[in-house]
């Protein structure tokens, strides 16, 4: 990225003085726009904020009396969600205070798959059909005409709670309540679906429920705005302050289990644990089966249950990890393959294989890597379809509707979209999508920037700093944490972390000789520095042992001034740091690399599938002056790893090509190897993932497809552990 340095920041010496703490909190509140103590107290003091009334919200007040009446007369009524976390809570917090309030009150969660997002007719026709007077939705039903047509003319009721986009026109519903009714700018504008639903239910209650109800209901819209990463400013931030205090205090069974499950500790948990363990456990489930397990699981009063609801979301979660990881992988290869698809002012990537339900995860890992809009699309028969994630700058939905003609059916927000088109429209949608990012939004095409907040030296890195720095959270979208750095470090070592090793822990040291600990998530090690580096990272607050300790987090880095940053084995901007010598055209290669073998010092021949040559595999290689390149690597990683682990000042390249490779020949090979490790006794039926792409002169990911691949048509059993062996 391009760092862009502080802005000076003129703080006035009253809110200096009422701010107090490291001058880096009063800073930020100064630079976006706080900068009187009323102000920033509202911002830093929930307590201190005033919230703007629900009944600013249009059709409020008709919502309330239909709902009023529906309570008091015995009527039925029926909440229509959704199945990301965002719709599951907002569908749990309607029936859990309706229910309360007297209402006779059911909710339905449409599938994913099947029913997809909104209204889906012929359930909705089915739910008339066993009796309903009143429909309510939320975190749906915004462009749902048809739907509201069918069931007023039913003599049904609509009460639309919604956040989305709004269309040309407004659905003929009873009511409806959608905070982008609300001009640009207004205190509840950024409201997600629960936020809606909550709003409506703490005008409710102030007439119908006799307890302080909207209060305990804060839980699940703290839930909801992490999840659904809503722009947490103004109402939604305060929101959000209260439901964090409620959560860590909460009483349900469903959300205590969770806790336990996800090993949090309800007082300490802050946005993070939503964003990273609670908010992908309770998607997990609407992604790959039902959600009305979480609404069930969120809303009973029996602990057995819902102890037996987390461990079923815990499996799913499992299987969510696996299925991300797998389409991650797929996806990198994609643009390994085809360099020219990240390109595109939006990358657009489909595959056959593609779970419908996740490749939203992926997207939004994708956006965050390559810094531009990322549309993944699974495919089932002649359709593709899947989610759009985007990047501060550039509204996806507002994008994809610029190409309407082209998709069948599309909705979402600015940051994230879901939409199917038709499978051969791909090509063609990646083309326009582009060109409409590229007019919309410019910049979000352009080399991405990365705000520096300030400067510190590794001695002024402490839990007392960033428990002060705390001071601001939440963080999220709208409220990004502070993005510190450092100049001039150096790199003593580094260790991975993780079941496939794609974490890193850096020890980083400064000229002066202190030392810090650095994770670094999704690392990228053809990045890593050669020489001093500056580096950015984030604070936070994690505990080892029992006890809190500061910790930093990668954020980027860059070569420090005078310094280079060696990348793919060579230095950027001079010339490579081997000498290579191609020999891939002689004619005899065998009698050539007899030559060089007795010419070189200490050299050692990287082969693989060709055992007529002595040499080693990748995970045999060791530092050597000369690496003899027999066979082609099978792709850029291992390329880049084999460089880190010899560090040959001498590279000759022969690149013998092993043999034509088929998935038939392939999976005969793989098969090959597994029965004699099956057959030997001293493996007792074990090896390794590395060991295995070696032999089969693959990449580990392909391995990994060609195991699942004997797996899923029951051939074999297969154990792959978090330390990459394999038991068969």
């Amino acid at each position: 990225m391009r760092w862009l340095e502080p802005a000076p920041a003129s703080i006035p010496d009253e809110l200096r003085a009422f701010v107090g703490g490291h001058v880096l909190v009063v800073e930020r509140l100064t630079r976006i726009g706080l900068t009187t103590i009323a102000a920033a107290r509202a911002f830093l003091d929930p307590a201190a904020y005033t919230p703007a009334s629900p009944f600013e919200l249009p059709d409020l007040e008709v919502a309330v009396k239909r709902l009023k009446r529906a309570i008091s007369t015995g009527q039925r009524v029926l909440i229509w969600g959704d199945f990301d976390v965002d719709g599951q809570t907002a569908t749990a917090l309607l029936f859990d205070a309706l229910r309360r309030m007297g209402a006779n009150v059911r909710y339905h969660v449409p599938l994913r798959q099947g029913e997809g997002h909104g209204i889906y007719l012929p359930k909705l026709r089915d739910w008339l059909t066993k009796g309903v007077d009143v429909l309510m939705t939320c975190d749906t039903g915004i462009t749902a005409h048809d739907a509201v047509d069918v069931a007023q003319a039913a003599g049904v009721d609509v009460v639309i709670t919604d956040h989305h986009m709004l269309g040309d026109t407004l659905p003929a519903a009873h009511a409806v309540i959608n905070p982008m009714r609300l001009r640009s700018g207004h205190a509840l504008r950024d409201l997600p679906g629960v936020g809606v639903a909550w709003q409506l239910i703490a005008a409710l209650s102030n007439e119908v429920a006799t307890t302080d109800l909207a209060r305990e209901l804060l839980d699940f819209v703290a839930l909801g705005i992490v999840a659904d990463v809503a722009i947490q400013t103004r109402d939604t931030r305060y929101l959000l302050q209260r439901g964090l205090e409620t959560l860590r205090v909460s009483s349900r069974p469903g959300i205590r289990a969770l806790f336990e499950r996800a090993e949090i500790d309800p007082l300490e948990l802050t946005e993070i644990d939503i964003g990273f363990k609670l908010g992908p456990r309770l998607n997990a489930q609407g992604r790959l089966g039902d959600a009305t397990a979480c609404v069930e699981l969120l809303t009973t009063n029996d602990e057995a249950r819902a102890a037996e609801l987390a461990n079923q979301l815990e499996g799913m979660n499992a299987r969510r990890k696996l299925e991300t990881r797998l389409i991650e992988d797929s996806a990198m290869s994609m643009i390994e393959r085809d360099p020219s698809l990240v390109d595109y002012a939006a990358i657009v990537l489909s595959h056959a294989e593609w779970s419908g339900g996740i490749v939203g995860i992926v997207a939004n890992r994708l956006a965050e890597t390559y810094h531009k809009p990322v549309i993944l699309l699974g495919e089932r028969d002649d359709l593709a379809f899947g989610s759009a994630r985007s990047v501060p700058g550039c509204n996806i939905t507002d994008a994809i509707q610029a190409n309407r003609d082209i998709v069948i059916k599309f909705g979402g927000h600015a940051m994230a979209a879901g939409l199917s088109l038709k499978r051969d429209s791909v090509y063609d949608f990646r083309r326009r999508i582009s060109r409409t990012v590229r007019e919309m939004a410019p910049g979000a095409a352009e080399e991405p920037m990365l705000e520096i907040d300030g400067y510190l030296g590794l001695e002024e890195i402490s839990l007392g700093l960033a428990e002060d720095l705390r001071r601001l959270a939440p963080f999220g979208n709208g409220n990004r944490p502070l993005n510190l750095a450092t100049r001039g470090l150096r790199l003593v070592r580094r260790k991975k972390l993780g079941s496939r090793g794609n974490h890193l822990e850096l020890l980083v040291e400064d000229e002066a000789g202190t030392q810090q600990r650095i994770l670094w998530w999704q690392a990228r090690e053809s990045m890593l520095p050669a020489g001093r580096f500056d580096l950015a990272y984030n604070l936070t607050i994690s505990r080892f042992k029992d006890a809190r300790e500061v910790s930093m987090q990668v954020v980027d880095m860059r070569p420090a001034e005078n310094e280079s940053l060696e990348v793919n084995g060579g230095v950027t901007g001079s010339a490579p740091a081997f000498e290579i010598e191609d020999l891939s055209g002689v004619a005899d290669r065998r009698r050539k690399l007899d030559e060089v073998l007795s010419q070189s010092t200490d050299p050692i021949v990287w082969r693989e599938m060709d055992e007529s040559v002595g040499g080693w595999t990748r995970n045999e290689l060791r530092r050597a002056e000369t690496l003899v390149i027999w066979t082609a690597p099978p792709g850029p990683e291992e390329w880049r790893a084999a460089l880190r682990v010899v560090r040959p000042r001498r590279v000759v390249f022969f690149g013998q090509r092993p043999q034509e490779v088929t998935a038939e020949s392939f999976l005969r090979r793989l098969g090959g190897l597994a029965k004699h490790v099956l057959s030997s006794g001293e493996a007792g039926g074990q090896t390794t993932i590395d060991a295995l792409a070696a032999a089969t002169a693959q990449r580990t990911t392909a391995v990994r497809y060609g195991l699942r691949w004997f797996v899923e048509t029951g051939r074999l059993d297969v154990e792959v552990r978090g330390d990459g062996t394999v038991r068969l």
